[in-house]
C-alpha cells in the first residue's frame, strides 16, 4: 500500500469520545468545587480541511493529489484514493466519472542490456495491435465523497488484465490521472496528472525509471501538453507510451524512447496513425541544437531524474537506432545486425549487453580515428569544446566623447591555462586568414537607448567595425602581455548622445578532427559601454536573456560562428535603422538583386516574424553574406503566446516610444534617413504575429503607422499616436499578459 498522509482517527471520533468523557465525569459526586488544572494532554490528529467544496466545472484549475493507493492480496482491489482543489486549497466536488480517467502500469528491469520498460494493464487489443489507454472512472468504482476526496477502484484485479504484463507484487507500479473536463466558460479545465509510483507490497520503490523531467521539456515547449491538453506530465506519458505498445495502422511503436527521438530526429519514415485517421509525420522538424547534445534532455544534474544518465550507461539498439538510421549504423528499422552490411567493425548482434561492452563507460574499443566509441566521447561535439579554450575581454574603453577616436583595449584569454592570454598577432587559432577561419573584430555602435549609429559611415545604422587581427589585414597593438589596443580611424560625432557599446567578436580557428582543415570555433561575444555625454555608462535595456535562447537553442551563434551568445550584441547591428539593402547587389532577375525591396533585420520585428512564420506558413527571405537569398521559416516549439518564453517579465509591454524607435522596412536612398518608410514600434512588434487584416485596421485605426517617416536623429516621425496602451496596457481590459495568458504557462 502506498499511502501519502496519515492520519490516525477522526474529529468526528474525538468529538464522541470528549461527550462520553463529560457525562461519566458528570456521574460521580464530588463537593462543587474545581479540582487542581490536569496535565496537558497529547495533540489530536488533525482535523478536515476547512471550507466548502465547489463544483469542479467552477474551477480555473484542477490540482490533483492522490494520497493513497492499496493493493490487495494478489493484486486485487485496486483502490487510489484522491482529492481535487483550486488553488485556494478548497476541493472540488461533483468530478464526473466519464470525465476523469487512469492509469496503471508496472515497470520491469532490463532484459539482456536493453533498458528498463513500463507496460502499462490497462492496454486494449485489436486486430493489428496492443495499444495502452486509459480506464474512465465509469469502468471501475468511483465514489465522490462531497467534500473534494475521491476513491477508484480499478474495474480488475491487476492478474486478471487480458493484455497486461504478469503481476509481480514486488515490483514498481505507477498510477497516473487525466481529466477531460468542460469549465463553465465551455473551456476545458487543465489539470495535472499526479503520477504516483508505489509497491504493492508497501513502502517506497527503490527501483525507478525517471529519465526526463517535465520541466526540461517546457523549458522549450513551455506547455507540456499532448492529446487534447489533458496529458502534461513525461511520468504519465510513459505509461502509455512504452514498448508494448503498437500503431496497428502504421505498425511502428509508440514507445517514448522511440517516438520522441524520432520526432526530435525528423525521421523521414516513421509516421503514426492518430485518432480518425489523422496521419503524423516530422519529417520538417528542426531540432534548434545539434543532435548530439544529449544532455538536453537528459539532466544529470536534475535531482528528479536519477536515470538520466542512462543515455551513456545504457546504450541500447532501440534508443539510438532512432538517430542513427542514415550514417550506416542502423537500418530504417534500427536493425544493427551485420549481414545487413550496417554496423562497423564486422559485429553480429545477438542482444544489448555487446552495445555497452564498447560503448559504455568501461568500452576501450576506438575508431579508425584512434577515439574512444563510449557514448559521450562519440558525441562529443569537438567544436564546443574547443571553445572553453578561449575568452574574449573588453578591459577598457577610452576617447568616447564627441569628435573623439575611440580606443578599445581587450584581450583573448584561455581559461583552460590560467586565464592565459593569446598573442593574435601570431598563435595559430588567429592566423588561419584562409576562407576567413580566423576573424576577430571590434565594434563600436550608439546610443544605447536606442541603437542608430548615426555618422558611423556604414549605411544604414551599421556600427563602426576594427579587424584586429594582423595576419587577416587589420591592425592592433600588443601593450605589453598580449593586452592589445585598437583605435577607430571614424570619430565619434559632434551631436552624439548618451552612451556608446563595445562589441569583441569572431572566432578563432582550430583544427579540431586532426584533418589539416581549420573549423570556425564559437566564443561568446563580449560587450561593455562607455559614456559619449552620460555621466557614467549607461547600458541598453534588457530585454531578453541569452539563457533563456539557450533553452531551446544550447549555443546561439550566428553569422558564421563570429556573434555568440549575446543578443545585446546582436541588436548592436539588428537595430531599427537596419535593412538588408547592402546585400542586394547581385543582377536584377535575381532573389537578391540590386533595387529589389529591402527587408528590415531590426531584431525586434525579425525574431517575432521568424518564430512565428511556421504557424503564419510564411517565410522570411533576407539576403545575407555574399548577396545569398536566406529563407528563414521556422516551427517554434514553444507556445506563441508566451512572450515570457523569450523576454523578461515587464520588458515587452508598453512600448515606452523614447526607447523603443520604430522599424525601417524600406530604407529607399540609405544616405537619407528622412526618407525611410517606418512601422511605428507597437506596430513593428505586434503586426509581426497578428497579421490578418482585422488586426492590421484595427491597429491603424488605434494610432499605429504603417508608413511613418524618420527625423534626421533616427526617431519616430508620425502624424498618428500609438493608443495602444489604453485597452492593452497593465490592468486594462485587454492586458497583454492576461489576454496572452502567461500565468498560464506556470502550470505543470
Amino acid at each position: 500500500m502506498y499511502r501519502n498522509h496519515s492520519h490516525s482517527g477522526t474529529f468526528g471520533g474525538i468529538a464522541t469520545t470528549l461527550v462520553i468523557a463529560a457525562m461519566l465525569v458528570a456521574g460521580c459526586g464530588d463537593d462543587g468545587s474545581d479540582g487542581a488544572q490536569g496535565p496537558e494532554g497529547q495533540q489530536g490528529p488533525p482535523g478536515p480541511s476547512g471550507g466548502t467544496a465547489l463544483p469542479v466545472e467552477r474551477a480555473e484549475k484542477i490540482n490533483v493529489d492522490i494520497d493513497s493507493i492499496e493493493v490487495g492480496d494478489g493484486g486485487t482491489d485496486v483502490t487510489v484514493s484522491f482529492r481535487l482543489a483550486n488553488d485556494d486549497g478548497l476541493g472540488l466536488k461533483g468530478m464526473p466519472a466519464d470525465d476523469i480517467r487512469f492509469v496503471i502500469s508496472q515497470l520491469s528491469p532490463g532484459q539482456n542490456g536493453g533498458s528498463s520498460e513500463w507496460q502499462a494493464y490497462t492496454t486494449r487489443a485489436s486486430v493489428d495491435d496492443f495499444q495502452a489507454t486509459t480506464e474512465r472512472g465509469s469502468e471501475g468504482a468511483f465514489t465522490d465523497n462531497g467534500d473534494g476526496t475521491y476513491t477508484y477502484t480499478f474495474a480488475n484485479a491487476l492478474p486478471d488484465y487480458p493484455n497486461g504484463p504478469e503481476y509481480d507484487e514486488t515490483k514498481t507500479h505507477r498510477v497516473g490521472i487525466e481529466i477531460r473536463l468542460e469549465g463553465s466558460d465551455g473551456e476545458d479545465i487543465p489539470a495535472n496528472n499526479a503520477p504516483t509510483d508505489f509497491l504493492p507490497t508497501g513502502g517506497s520503490p527503490t527501483f525507478t525509471r525517471l529519465i526526463v523531467d517535465t520541466d526540461t521539456c517546457n523549458a522549450c515547449h513551455d506547455r507540456f501538453e499532448f492529446h487534447g491538453g489533458a496529458r502534461n506530465n513525461i511520468e504519465y506519458c510513459v505509461l502509455c507510451h512504452n514498448p508494448s505498445s503498437i500503431d496497428g495502422e502504421s505498425g511502428n511503436t509508440v514507445d517514448m524512447k522511440i517516438l520522441i527521438h524520432n520526432i526530435h530526429s525528423a525521421r523521414p519514415d516513421y509516421t503514426i496513425i492518430g485518432r480518425r485517421g489523422t496521419e503524423y509525420n516530422w519529417a520538417d522538424v528542426h531540432f534548434p541544437q545539434d543532435l548530439r547534445n544529449c544532455q538536453t534532455c537528459h539532466d544529470e544534474s536534475d535531482d528528479n531524474t536519477p536515470q538520466a544518465s542512462n543515455w551513456r550507461l545504457v546504450p541500447n539498439r532501440a534508443a539510438c537506432g532512432t538517430c542513427h538510421y542514415d550514417d550506416g549504423i542502423a537500418d530504417s528499422g534500427n536493425d544493427f545486425a551485420i549481414e545487413n552490411g550496417i554496423h562497423p567493425g564486422g559485429f553480429t548482434f545477438n542482444d544489448d549487453t555487446q552495445c555497452v561492452d564498447c560503448h559504455g563507460p568501461n568500452g576501450s574499443v576506438t575508431n579508425p580515428e584512434g577515439r574512444l566509441v563510449q557514448v559521450p566521447v562519440a558525441h562529443e561535439i569537438r567544436e564546443q569544446t574547443a571553445g572553453k579554450a578561449f575568452e574574449y575581454n573588453i578591459l577598457d574603453v577610452n576617447g568616447t566623447a564627441p569628435g573623439e577616436f575611440p580606443t578599445v583595449t581587450f584581450s583573448v584569454t584561455n581559461p583552460l591555462d590560467n586565464d592565459a592570454a593569446y598573442d593574435i598577432s601570431a598563435d595559430e587559432p588567429f592566423i588561419q586568414c584562409a576562407g576567413g577561419a580566423s576573424r576577430l573584430a571590434v565594434d563600436i555602435g550608439w546610443s544605447t537607448t536606442e541603437y542608430a549609429n548615426i555618422g558611423s559611415g556604414a549605411l544604414p545604422g551599421l556600427p563602426i567595425t576594427l579587424n584586429v587581427l594582423e595576419a587577416c589585414g587589420g591592425s592592433a597593438t600588443n601593450t605589453g602581455g598580449n593586452i592589445f589596443e585598437a583605435t577607430s580611424a571614424t570619430r565619434i560625432p559632434l551631436d552624439a548622445t548618451g552612451s556608446l557599446a563595445v562589441v569583441l567578436e569572431g572566432h578563432p580557428a582550430v583544427d579540431v578532427y586532426n584533418t589539416a582543415s581549420y573549423e570556425r570555433i564559437a566564443v561568446k561575444t563580449a560587450i561593455s559601454y562607455a559614456p559619449i555625454t552620460d555621466g557614467s555608462a549607461q547600458a541598453r535595456r534588457d530585454v531578453v536573456k541569452v539563457d533563456k535562447c539557450l533553452d531551446c537553442h544550447q549555443e546561439l551563434t550566428i553569422h558564421g560562428n563570429n556573434r555568440t551568445d549575446e543578443p545585446q550584441a546582436c541588436v548592436v547591428c539588428h537595430n531599427p535603422s537596419m535593412t538588408d539593402i547592402n546585400r542586394r547587389t547581385n543582377a536584377p532577375g535575381e532573389d537578391c538583386a540590386a533595387g529589389s525591396d529591402d527587408q528590415t533585420i531590426d531584431f525586434k520585428r525579425m525574431i517575432h516574424q521568424i518564430h512565428v512564420s511556421g504557424e503564419l506558413e510564411t517565410t522570411v527571405n533576407i539576403c545575407g553574406f555574399g548577396s545569398r537569398l536566406n529563407v528563414l521559416e521556422a516551427e517554434y516549439p514553444g507556445q506563441l503566446n508566451n512572450c515570457e518564453g523569450c523576454h523578461l517579465p515587464g520588458t515587452y509591454y508598453p512600448v515606452d516610444p523614447a526607447e523603443v524607435f520604430g522599424t525601417t522596412v524600406d530604407v529607399n536612398d540609405p544616405a537619407i534617413l528622412t526618407d525611410d518608410v517606418v512601422l511605428s514600434p507597437t506596430v513593428a512588434v505586434c503586426s509581426a504575429c497578428h497579421t490578418d487584416t482585422l488586426a492590421t485596421e484595427h491597429m491603424d485605426r488605434e494610432g499605429g503607422d504603417f508608413a511613418a517617416t524618420k527625423a534626421p536623429d533616427g526617431s519616430l516621425v508620425s502624424s498618428k499616436n500609438e493608443g495602444c496602451v489604453l485597452c492593452h496596457g497593465p490592468g486594462r481590459t485587454a492586458d497583454v499578459k492576461v489576454v496572452h495568458e502567461i500565468e498560464t504557462f506556470e502550470f505543470n
